[in-house]
């Protein structure tokens, strides 16, 4: 496998329960996640006509007037619900970086299958199973985006049962870790840029994500997503029609011991003559359940047996990152 692109792996053949067929897949994910930390993902049975649905829909959304928008605004104490403006966040912030705000803006859900077990209401939940807020328009916002937040979730299961085979695990290793998963949706909206960007100011800034995975569906435009290759040099995304992006994040590079790459990534501005062409995304941030421990894998400890991280709980690993990147530092320069 070249290591100067991003992979297009097939994942319908791990479906069939056939052993081999599983294990085939499970080494091309491995070789992927070991070189670049990205793979475009095809044969993953979510439906084209939901992910063209949700698409309108937010698009419909972020279309409307930024009065509407700011009626569910998104506070510091819940940063993953609700309405984010242009200028409201800063990703290259979560790796300490100095950095304008980045010129896109989003709505983000959370979990929506949430029962009375305390397991969903105590005090270490609450940042968590916070009840999304929805707008009033368009009518059709929440039932899309839950229907597509499901299949997300069901993706994710799959895709982690092949990460389990990838590493020399069963396939249910990761099961009771992410029963009750606390995975974020977020649909993002990069802007027509009416005005030349500031030096140094992107529409996403660099950065690699918090949890286990990332599926992202994106359009294929002009300003889009760049992953890093290991040399260095920055490597334009073009997703195969039909496809989503797949990328694992800090805690899945930790969970193996740095076996695999959480790499860097961004989503670069257009070029001038395309500045008129606004963009959409579409992520699922998959996450454990907020009480799970991260500990080296043990197929993962290497020939010396020693793990690089010492065990941690979720919770606490995803909130610093998080809190970095959405409370940015004063003193940026506008």
């Amino acid at each position: 496998m070249h290591d100067n692109r991003v992979p297009v792996i097939d994942i319908a053949p791990f479906f069939s329960g056939n052993e081999s067929s599983k294990r085939i897949i499970g080494r091309q994910v491995d070789a992927a996640l070991r070189t670049i930390g990205f793979m475009t993902i095809v044969g993953h049975g979510v439906p084209g006509a939901l992910i063209q649905r949700a698409r309108s829909a937010a698009l419909e959304f972020f279309n409307g007037s930024l009065a509407e928008k700011m009626q569910i605004a998104r506070t510091p104490e819940q940063p993953s619900r609700g309405y984010s403006w242009v200028g409201n966040r800063s990703l290259a912030y979560s790796l300490g970086q100095h950095a304008r705000p980045d010129l896109q803006e989003g709505f983000a859900m959370g979990p929506i299958d949430v029962s009375d077990d305390t397991y969903y209401h105590g005090a270490d939940a609450a940042r968590f199973f916070a009840p999304n807020l929805w707008p009033k328009r368009p009518a059709a916002l929440r039932e899309v985006l839950e229907a597509y937040y499901r299949a997300m979730a069901r993706l994710a299961t799959t895709l982690m049962q092949i990460f389990a085979v990838g590493l020399d695990l069963p396939d249910a290793y990761f099961a009771d870790k992410i029963d009750r998963h606390t995975s974020v949706l977020r649909a993002i909206h990069y802007p027509v840029q009416a005005e030349t960007p500031k030096p140094g100011q992107l529409r996403a800034g660099a950065h690699t994500d918090y949890g286990t995975l990332t599926i992202l569906y994106g359009d294929d435009t002009p300003g889009g997503l760049q992953v890093r290759h290991r040399h260095g040099d920055w490597l334009d995304v073009h997703p195969t029609p039909g496809s989503l992006v797949c990328n694992i994040g800090d805690l899945m590079a930790r969970w193996t011991n740095d076996r695999w790459v959480s790499n860097l990534h961004r989503v670069v501005n257009p070029p001038r003559d395309d500045a008129d062409r606004d963009r959409l995304s579409i992520a699922f941030f998959h996450n454990t359940n907020h009480n799970a421990e991260i500990r080296c894998i043990t197929s993962c400890l290497g020939p010396h047996g020693i793990a690089k991280y010492p065990p941690v709980r979720f919770s606490d690993h995803y909130l610093g990152k998080l809190m970095k990147a959405e409370h940015m530092r004063l003193d940026v320069k506008s």
